[in-house]
Parts: C-alpha cells; structure tokens; sequence
C-alpha cells in the first residue's frame, strides 16, 4: 500500500523543535522579534506541501525555497527539499539534501528511509545497505528489505547468510521465502571479464552491443526504455524475460516484462509477472503505482471487478 507523506501537524513541531534544538538562541531570538517570520514561513511550508501532494514538485521546491529565506539550515526543509528532487528524479540534489539532513540529526528514522531510496535510485548498494542497518537497529522487522538489498546488489552469499540467521531465529515471511526461491532458481554469472573495452552508446545498435559485451541492468533497463517508447513490444518482453533471470530482485524487469505481456493482450498471463515484481519494491510509490495500473488493465480486461477494485483502492491510497 501507499504509503502518506508525515502528518503536516507533526512536521510543523518537527521545525519548530528544530529551531529549538539545532540553533536555539537564533531561533528564540526569532520568534520573540518576528512572529511575522514565522507565520510567512508557515504559509509557505504548507503551499509547499499542497503542491507535493498534487504533484508539482517544482512548484513545491519554489516555496520551499521561500521557508529556506526565511530560516536559514532547517533540517525540515532539507528534508523536504530531497524528497521533492527525488520525485522529480534530481538524484544529486535529493542526495545532497538528505546527507545534510543525516548530518544534522543522523539516527532519525524517516531521514534514513529518504537516504535509502535515493541511493537504492543511485544503484549505490553498499551506501543503502549501511542505511538499512541503521534502520533495522531500530526496527529490526525490516530485516527482509535488508535481504533484498543484498539480492540487488549481487551479494548473494550475505543475502543468504542473513535469510538463515532469520530461519534458525525462527523467523519467517512470505517475503522471505520469496527471496529464497529467487537464490536456488538464480544461476548468474558475474564471471565477465572486467577489462573489457566499454562500447560508446551512440544508439540502439550500439547500446545492445554493450550489454551483450558488460550484461549491465543500467544498459538493460535503456534497451527496455527505448524499445517500450518504439512500441516493439516482443523485443521488451524478450530482454526484460532475461533481465528477470539476471535480476531477479530488481521490480523493473517484472513491470517491463507485464507491461510487454499487456501490450499483446496476454493479460492473464501478465497478472502473476506483475504481482510478482511487487514483492521486490522497496519505497518506490512511482513504481508501485505503475503496476496497480497495469493490474488494474489486466483484471479489466478479464472482468474480474473484485481484483480492479482492490487494485484501485491501493493506488487511490
């Protein structure tokens, strides 16, 4: 399910402690002098929020930008900064804003969530694993998206080795299971020889040529990219069918491999590709939406209403 960005209520108490907290004398000194500042900064955080619920994430960094005027280094802001990058896909900037958000209050826990994300977005691994252990330090009922991080990052033994820990610890989840079966069916190789001469992608051709050399999921995910937006659509489903088999933890060759399959009408054989891959999301609400919607076309075309209402329900969450 969807998950609802923080109640405003409690962000609000989160600048204001932050004002108290991480400069206290200037934040004081504010408020005795200028409650005029504070009600502007008010109104602008909350234009803020409006427009990232809405979508307008530019619009949202816009006033954002006007708080950040007002109340120089808040951490909510930099907070809420990285989110909106991160939704409009600015990678850096996202990244830049929630390491200095880690540096002012670095075991908080949503802080830690945002830097997951953007690295997981990044495909830096071994900084997401880092973050996740600090997340399961205090929830430790998140250890499985640890598993699956391990499984993305082509560290199998680990990702293993965690899954027993868990099993002889009594432990146990569908996801779990899941994860295990993805390990004994997986037989990648990772053995390509490391010096080889890197293709300059200038097309397609060229494109196809280096992942056949590399097998690399960035290349992979270009050739899906661009044949999905060319339509071919049997081509889609071959390289994301390998790319399942490759990757089998990254939900983007599941969502290419049933949007594929949707394409040709193969709708019933789609539905179990793309309930699938949901398994291997973590915090991506973009995504997610992108297979409710793709599920919700399939259930659609099949007449089973029971399954596009539940479907519409979670992407209306």
């Amino acid at each position: 399910m969807i998950k609802k960005s923080a109640n405003t209520f409690l962000l609000l108490a989160l600048f204001c402690a932050s004002l108290l907290s991480y400069g206290q004398d200037d934040g004081l000194l504010l408020l005795k002098d200028d409650d005029d500042k504070l009600i502007k900064f008010e109104n602008h955080y909350f234009e803020a929020l409006k427009y990232k619920a809405i979508g307008n994430y530019t619009r949202a960094i816009s006033e954002l930008e006007k708080c950040q005027l007002l109340f120089t280094d808040n951490v909510v802001i930099d907070f809420e900064f990285s989110k909106n990058y991160l939704a409009l896909n600015k990678l850096l900037e996202s990244q830049l804003y929630i390491e200095k958000s880690l540096i002012t209050d670095p075991e908080n826990y949503w802080f830690l969530v945002q830097a997951k994300k953007v690295y997981l977005k990044q495909f830096n691994y071994a900084k997401a694993i880092k973050i996740q252990q600090k997340i399961i330090l205090q929830k430790p009922g998140l250890t499985d998206d640890l598993v699956l991080i391990y499984i993305q990052a082509n560290e199998r033994e680990k990702a293993q080795k965690l899954i027993d820990e868990l099993t002889s610890q009594g432990i146990s989840s569908s996801k779990l299971r899941h994860y295990q079966s993805v390990l004994k069916k997986s037989n990648q190789s990772k053995d390509l020889d490391s010096n080889i001469e890197a293709y300059i992608i200038v097309g397609l051709d060229e494109l196809k040529k280096s992942y056949a050399l590399k097998k690399e999921f960035k290349d992979l995910s270009e050739i899906l990219l661009r044949e999905f937006d060319n339509a071919n659509f049997k081509e889609v489903y071959k390289y994301s069918l390998e790319g399942m088999e490759l990757f089998p933890a990254q939900s983007y060759m599941y969502l290419m491999n049933g949007r594929a399959l949707v394409n040709q009408k193969k709708y019933k054989k789609a539905i179990p590709v793309l309930v699938s891959g949901l398994d291997f999301l973590i915090d991506d609400v973009a995504q997610e939406k992108e297979f409710y919607r793709e599920l919700i076309v399939c259930y659609k075309a099949i007449s089973d209403e029971k399954s596009v209402d539940k479907y519409q329900q979670k992407l209306n969450k």
